[in-house]
């Protein structure tokens, strides 16, 4: 099975606890790949679909939703950016 990425995103009133739900959300066994406190963000990824559930009932997260890459065209001075 591949592993698909998720954000999770810490409500409003939880920002300051956001390194916390991202240690609760590896407990829960999210596996944290990159931690924005200052936004309230959390991204990572799972094998684990029943794990999206249970990061979903932490106290303080808002929602967990898919991540999806963006791939920028490569610089070309021609082309409009």
């Amino acid at each position: 099975m591949s592993s698909l990425r998720y954000s999770i995103v810490v409500d409003s009133g939880h920002i300051p606890d956001t390194g916390s739900i991202a240690k609760t959300a590896v407990s829960k066994g999210f596996i944290v790949d990159n931690v924005m406190p200052e936004i309230g963000a959390i991204f990572g990824h799972t094998e684990d679909s029943g794990v999206v559930d249970k990061v979903r009932h932490i106290v303080g997260v808002e929602d967990i939703r898919p991540s999806r890459d963006i791939q920028l065209v490569p610089f070309d001075e021609g082309i409009p950016q």
